[in-house]
């Protein structure tokens, strides 16, 4: 079972604890001063009040509220009833609510023999669901498991590795390679360009494998599962019986539990610590581990409300920066402006054309390629350094003919304009706005190599003519 969302209640967590579960994102409100408090939360106080259940189901067209209601009502909780459960029970019936509760009780208090159905769901606009309580864990409150369709497709949790086979990979570009490309003019270069990057993806694509990720993240070992499956069978028993043996019994394996886990858990680090070496790479990878910070993106704020969907977020980045990049307001110096456009001019009607850059060669760019970082990102075509680094000889010479007819062109490709944007978020401001983020450009490793090539040729001429004063 990978549930989307996890509520959980009476953590007793404070600022110094730490809530990291793989694959999921924490949202957390801890009080600094005093116990309680809580991120999506429905306090008690007594009575519940029908205004409180309006508030939270009037915020969205559909609405999932889940919770220990602490409200008994024979419709979910037999032969139980309290105040709480009456208001509820009429409040679902009046609004056209849909009641989701399991079928086994919920609630088995330490010290009373007795259960009852005490944590549940109520849906808004969201036909049916399934509830099933879970004989699991140790609190005196079973967790419970809602199935809910909601008509949305959610991404599942990553749990594959990608493994390429470079001497597939290598073998596949060699055979794709054209011997002679047709480049005379900037539409078969760029058509060039299109087939050289569609080739490598490919062969990219055929060399690699997917491997899924079985398991929990963390194995426990069989001995330690084996007490856990016992305990839960001591547990199960004694909702069923209310015998006490079995509550001892449970309650004295729940300890060993967790003292064989914390055993478990120091033997590995130090074992983990123990194989950390400042001769290779190990004592990097793991500072780098320890001290990365994943933060999370909220739900951003646009002109018409919060946005909580990748699309509505990426939306909400764009109007941001398009918003950012445009020309300044009035007023204007028209004449530092007329002052400016004159002195461009003049400048490229003095321009004196370069005749002939120096050739690219394929040492170069092997030289250059063997330089580039593979752990660098892809950029937009998918693309990395390590593919550009295990690139044939004969696809380094198609890559340098490439190169060479974009100087003889003077053409840069569109293509290698593109760019995937990664937003960042600013240190210390509030990252629900679109303001507070930068933008992080992602550009094609190829078209990096030509601006590679580019800059020398550059610098050399401003070097060998003197027009970059020292």
């Amino acid at each position: 079972m990978q549930p989307d969302i996890i509520a959980i209640q009476e953590t007793h967590l404070n600022l110094s604890n730490k809530l990291k579960i793989p694959n999921y994102t924490a949202y957390r409100t801890d009080r600094t001063t005093h116990r309680g408090g809580g991120t999506a939360l429905l306090p008690p106080h007594g009575r519940v009040l029908t205004q409180e259940l309006d508030r939270l189901f009037n915020q969205s067209s559909k609405a999932i509220v889940v919770d220990d209601y602490n409200a008994k009502h024979p419709a979910w909780s037999v032969g139980r009833y309290n105040i709480n459960g009456s208001i509820i029970h009429n409040h679902i019936a009046n609004n056209n609510l849909v009641l989701l509760y399991p079928l086994e009780p919920t609630h088995f208090p330490y010290h009373h023999p007795s259960s009852s159905t005490l944590d549940f769901g109520i849906l808004k606009n969201i036909s049916s669901g399934d509830a099933t309580s879970i004989n699991d864990l140790s609190s005196d409150h079973n967790p419970v498991s809602f199935e809910i369709n909601i008509n949305v497709s959610l991404a599942s949790a990553a749990k594959n590795v990608n493994i390429t086979n470079w001497t597939v990979f290598y073998e596949s570009i060699y055979n794709r390679i054209p011997g002679k490309p047709k480049m005379s003019t900037i539409a078969e270069v760029d058509d060039c360009i299109r087939q050289f990057t569609c080739n490598i993806t490919t062969a990219i694509n055929l060399a690699t494998k997917s491997r899924v990720i079985s398991g929990p993240f963390r194995q426990l070992p069989s001995f330690i599962v084996d007490k856990i499956k016992l305990k839960n069978r001591f547990r199960k028993y004694y909702q069923q019986t209310f015998y006490p043996l079995y509550k001892s019994k449970a309650y004295k394996l729940q300890k060993e539990i967790h003292e064989d886990i914390v055993n478990f858990d120091n033997n590995r680090w130090r074992e983990t610590i123990e194989g950390i070496s400042s001769e290779d790479n190990s004592l990097y990878e793991m500072n780098r581990k320890l001290s990365k910070k994943i933060i999370p993106t909220p739900p951003i704020l646009d002109s018409d409300g919060m946005k909580y969907t990748p699309l509505g977020k990426a939306n909400a980045f764009r109007f941001s920066l398009e918003n950012s990049f445009q020309v300044n307001p009035e007023p204007y110096c028209n004449n530092h402006i007329k002052k400016v456009n004159r002195s461009i001019s003049n400048y490229f009607q003095k321009l004196q054309i370069i005749s002939q850059l120096d050739l690219v060669t394929p040492q170069e760019v092997i030289f250059l390629i063997k330089k580039l970082n593979p752990r660098k990102d892809t950029g937009p075509y998918g693309v990395s350094n390590n593919a550009l680094r295990m690139l044939t000889l004969n696809a380094v010479t198609h890559l340098t003919k490439i190169f060479n007819k974009c100087l003889s062109l003077q053409h840069f490709p569109d293509s290698w304009k593109l760019a995937h944007v990664l937003m960042f978020p600013k240190p210390n401001q509030n990252h629900k706005l679109p303001g507070s983020y930068r933008p992080i450009s992602l550009l094609s490793n190829i078209g990096k190599l030509y601006e590679k090539i580019l800059l020398k040729r550059l610098n050399d001429h401003c070097f060998s003519n003197n027009i970059i004063p020292n």
